[in-house]
């Protein structure tokens, strides 16, 4: 493997990490909003909003009642995509978007989960 390549892989690494990092340090309703609004928005990269309507994943959480700052999401986001102007959002850059907020997300509690043990409370004696 060539220099230019490593380094290349490794700077795609750190875009990747940054975006993760970045995603994790949402509060879980902007997640939820931003993981609802990959479903039915069209998404972009290199703006939080273009010329035709479209919108970056930020601005749709907040749209769906998820009122919390930004953080540093709109820079990962950005970088992650290589954005130099907006465009739509690829395939790949949604699907890997939509597995790290799934990944942040807590897991549901199982269906057939048992129902905790009844706590007894002792008798008490009265003298």
């Amino acid at each position: 493997m060539r220099l230019w390549e490593v380094l290349r892989q490794r700077k795609a690494h750190r875009r990747r990490r940054a975006l993760s990092r970045a995603v994790w340090a949402l509060p879980l309703e902007s997640r939820r909003a931003m993981l609802g609004a990959l479903e039915s928005e069209e998404l972009i990269v290199g703006a939080y909003t273009d010329r035709r309507g479209r919108i970056c994943p930020m601005l749709a959480a907040y749209r769906r009642g998820a009122r919390s700052g930004a953080g540093a999401f709109p820079n990962a986001w950005d970088n992650f995509g290589q954005a130099r102007r907006p465009r739509p959002a690829t395939e790949r850059e949604l699907e890997i978007l939509r597995a790290v907020l799934e990944e942040s997300l807590p897991a549901p509690p199982p269906e057939h989960a048992a129902a905790p043990p009844a706590v007894v409370q002792p008798a008490v004696a009265e003298p």
